[in-house]
């Protein structure tokens, strides 16, 4: 007989608590063992209950959502569901925040307005909680370090650590990737534009990885960088706004009909699939192709259609397949592709189903990421001089 699962749940309103205890244990898998109404209760019922995971309320009393994650995933890392009552872009940054503290996901609180909303949340959440519980995570110490609530981590310097050690064995990796891709150069695409287009896919996990990203980007990086990160709706807008400072190129939404531009990076909205037209023109589609929308299968597949060996897909952590078979459509171009590796996923589910495929050339942690994508850069600018 399975153990069922442990949840904490955290929230200022009693009502709230109440419900979310409901849904929860409408599967008989799933155990409430414990409530909180506010950050200091959630400490101490952490430590006394040990859960499996924790839904964390965005805004309460004596200590809110941020501070909360940032000291649980300091001295007590345990998987946190960030549940949010409203998308105000103050409360979504604070819920951008926890994911950066270490919170894994996020989604909306239940309705009760609504008894078929409620149902699906109620899926939704059952869903979400099954796949966290289990996620392993890791010991964020700047919640020893007495870190500001807003603070940003040091960009990593583009190139660092490259020759150490440490990294030998991913440079090589990179190396000898560079060599197996080799072929003759492709004719160039219809109405392609001459730069290079890196598209960046990420689900459960991706925003702190791509602002880790991001923020090493070099100021003159010669690409245009799409990104496509599941989250919740509402949330695309915020997450902009969350993932730009401290980014030496402009960060924004994509818009319907804009060009693409090498040095710049757009973001997909969240519910709308970004497809890229011959001439490098942006069409958002709201037509409902895949579960999963936005989708980074779909973007992949349009760039490598575009740009052919000027295409670069990069996946990052998340659960599910979406973006394999993007990944293959670019290497089948002659484009180049890159994994995360296993070790630094919250969860290697996309970033396992590209490699299962054969549809990935370098796989490599985030920390060597944007150097290879430099040099990969810089080999080909050299080889079409």
């Amino acid at each position: 007989m399975q153990t069922p699962l442990r949840i904490l749940v955290v929230d200022d309103s009693t009502l709230v608590r109440r419900l979310l205890r409901q849904l929860l244990e409408s599967d008989p898998d799933v155990r409430v063992v414990g409530e909180a109404a506010n950050g200091h209760e959630a400490l101490a019922q952490v430590v006394a209950l040990r859960p499996d995971l924790i839904t964390l309320d965005v805004r309460m009393p004596s200590m809110d959502g941020v501070e909360t994650t940032r000291q649980i995933m300091a001295y007590h890392p345990t998987p946190i569901l960030v549940l949010t009552a409203t998308l105000s872009s103050n409360d979504v940054d604070i819920t951008l925040q926890m994911l950066g503290a270490g919170a894994l996901d996020v989604m909306e609180k239940p309705h009760l307005s609504d008894p078929i909303a409620l149902e699906r949340c109620r899926r939704a959440l059952l869903r979400k909680v099954r796949l966290l519980a289990h996620v392993k995570v890791v010991t964020h110490l700047r919640g020893r370090r007495g870190v500001g609530v807003g603070a940003r981590p040091e960009p990593t310097p583009v190139g660092a650590n490259i020759g150490r050690k440490s990294a030998a064995s991913a440079d090589e990796n990179a190396r000898r990737s560079d060599v197996a891709s080799a072929r003759p150069a492709t004719p160039a695409y219809m109405g392609a534009p001459a730069f290079p287009v890196v598209v960046i896919g990420a689900s459960t996990g991706g925003p702190r990885v791509l602002r880790q990203l991001l923020t090493a980007l070099p100021h003159d990086f010669p690409a245009a960088v799409l990104v496509v990160q599941h989250i919740a709706q509402g949330f695309s807008a915020g997450l902009v706004e969350w993932l730009a400072p401290g980014v030496a190129l402009p960060v924004r939404l994509a818009a319907e009909g804009e060009a693409l531009r090498a040095g710049q990076v757009l973001v997909a909205p969240d519910r709308l699939d970004l497809l890229v037209q011959p001439g490098g023109l942006i069409h958002l589609s709201g037509l409902p192709l895949l579960l999963q929308r936005p989708a980074i299968d779909i973007v992949m597949q349009s760039i490598a259609a575009v740009y052919g060996e000027r295409a670069i897909g990069v996946l990052l952590t998340g659960m599910g397949r979406d973006g394999a078979v993007g990944m293959q459509a670019i290497r089948r171009a002659g484009g180049y592709t890159i994994a995360q590796d296993e070790a630094s996923c919250t969860i290697y589910g996309m970033p396992r189903a590209a490699v299962e495929l054969g549809a990935v050339i370098a796989v490599l942690p985030p920390a060597r990421i944007v150097a290879a994508l430099v040099e990969r850069l810089a080999l080909a600018a050299r080889a079409h001089r």
